[in-house]
């Protein structure tokens, strides 16, 4: 459903208006709720743990300058299918900022690391061969069937945590190598014969992947929105996004005030919170929890359904880790790099180039690490001193122009794992234990179902996780369910009204029978 059809049903459900809704946390999900909330005459406050708003939308800037160069911390790239994130970067007037962003395997200039041997994207083919030796000395299979699967083995080790690429070791081995020899791979290298478009082939080819293990499966999903050549990104930084959500608001929005208790009552929902060292209590007719349920679960719950506590528990969040140069110059576009990422290696994996200009007397910046899963894990670990420094030495053996003296002005990171706000980069819809297929539509369904007053939004609550897509639509979804709820007293009396009067309201109550059966 698009997002105009969806807000006009919002406005068809707004029987009741003025209600009072507290949002807890000022991320994307929590902004994009309270814009929606207010301009259907509803009264909205937002409280926020942390000292600042945008959630896992962190824009660094290198300087207080306008034309700062900056690097992106968190959200980087919107898939140009996600019509809900274009929504609102229309409605809110920053469709002018809208560019390409150049995605890893796109730029054919830059550098893969593979064991030591560091070498162009372009010239990886020959390359390959004398890395994956075990593949291409396995004369039971065509040349196209070795290349290809070294591609792909290539395009999964360079994106997905370690847990996943032995996966993909195992499937090739015991049949995937098979299931390519029996297809026409022909169609899906280019011209020269080189390199694969994976796109096109998992499109075409549904059943490899129904092949693969359920979690390879899945991540697929996420490696073929990774390497699309259709991501976009917001010139000057994507927490434009926030800041333009934020003065668009009225409620007020409340820092530094950290949620430790939430008591779900029959009409009404109780919250503690810590502010300035002091313990307060509220109570709150309505509530829209942003809050990821890794922050959650260490709270204090009670008036929670059992499978909504185990929802909150058992919820799966994948590390990510970035690292952030500013450097004094674009020493990578003298190698005729514009854009793209390399491969680095080590536990350093994607060194991302800006593909947006920076004024060049401010020098530049690189994303010189981002990691996901065991990889991100590692780096999060350490301080940030000793993390800089590791990521510094292995770039360099990529780009050894870092470790010129004053290459290097300042370094930014964010462990996202350990970041108090958010204990986790995204959810994660695949993990090791897949023995159960409906995990994935279980999992958002069940972390987005309301108890009583307290609703749900964010990333985890959605098909889309990990994306500001998943968010926003969760937001939406939230909305709508908050506007058309009745209190319990009049519960009997206004559905028959709403059935004769609202049809399409009926569509929350197919929601929460999707909740009963999952």
């Amino acid at each position: 459903m698009d997002t105009t059809t969806m807000l006009d049903m919002c406005k068809l459900a707004n029987i009741q208006k003025g209600k009072r809704v507290t949002i807890l946390g000022a991320g994307i999900a929590g902004l994009v709720a309270a814009y929606e909330l207010e301009r259907l005459g509803h009264e909205v406050d937002i409280m926020e743990g942390s000292p600042r708003v945008g959630g896992r939308v962190w824009t660094h800037r290198f300087g207080n300058s306008p034309d700062a160069p900056y690097a992106e911390l968190g959200a980087m790239r919107i898939p140009s299918e996600h019509q809900h994130t274009l929504h609102y970067v229309n409605e809110l007037g920053l469709a002018d900022k809208l560019c390409k962003f150049v995605t890893v395997f796109e730029e054919q200039n830059a550098f893969m690391n593979i064991e030591g041997n560091v070498f162009r994207m372009k010239d990886a083919p020959r390359l390959l061969q004398e890395r994956y030796q075990g593949i291409f000395t396995d004369t039971r299979y065509s040349e196209k069937t070795r290349l290809f699967a070294a591609w792909l083995k290539t395009i999964v080790n360079t994106i997905s945590p370690g847990n996943l690429r032995e996966s993909l070791d195992s499937d090739l081995k015991s049949h995937l190598m098979d299931e390519l020899e029996r297809l026409d791979l022909e169609p899906y290298f280019s011209e020269d014969g080189e390199t694969i478009d994976l796109q096109a082939f998992i499109k075409d080819h549904p059943s490899f992947r129904a092949r693969c293990s359920k979690a390879l499966d899945m991540f697929l999903s996420d490696i073929l929105v990774e390497t699309s050549h259709d991501l976009l990104q917001l010139k000057g930084g994507m927490d434009q996004l926030i800041q333009r959500l934020v003065a668009s608001i009225k409620a007020p929005i409340q820092c530094n005030q950290k949620i430790v208790a939430m008591r779900v009552r029959p009409d009404h929902v109780e919250l503690d919170y810590l502010e300035n060292g002091q313990l307060h209590t509220r109570r709150c007719d309505y509530v829209l929890c942003t809050i990821p349920f890794s922050v959650m679960r260490k709270m204090e719950l009670s008036g929670f359904d059992s499978r909504k506590l185990e929802s909150i528990h058992n919820t799966i969040y994948c590390p990510a880790t970035k690292v952030a140069f500013h450097t004094q110059q674009a020493f990578w576009e003298k190698q005729g790099i514009k854009g793209g990422a390399s491969f680095s290696g080590d536990g350093v994996r994607q060194t991302y180039y800006p593909s947006v200009k920076f004024n060049p007397e401010a020098g530049s910046t690189m994303l010189a690490s981002y990691t996901i899963g065991d990889d991100a894990l590692r780096l999060g670990m350490m301080s940030e001193q000793q993390r800089h420094g590791y990521v510094k030495n292995v770039v360099s053996k990529v780009h050894p122009e870092i470790q010129t003296p004053g290459m290097v002005l300042d370094v930014a990171s964010i462990a996202w794992g350990n970041y108090e706000w958010s204990a986790g980069g995204c959810t994660v819809h695949w993990s090791d234990d897949m023995s159960d297929e409906s995990n994935h539509t279980i999992s958002y369904l069940e972390a987005a179902r309301p108890q009583k007053t307290l609703f749900f939004a964010g990333e985890h609550c959605s098909k889309y996780p990990a994306w500001l897509q998943g968010s926003i639509e969760s937001a939406l979804e939230a909305v709508y369910d908050i506007v058309s709820h009745q209190p319990t007293k009049k519960a009997t009396t206004n559905k028959r009204v709403t059935r004769k009067t609202h049809g399409k309201i009926l569509r929350t109550n197919q929601r929460q029978q999707a909740y009963q059966v999952a």
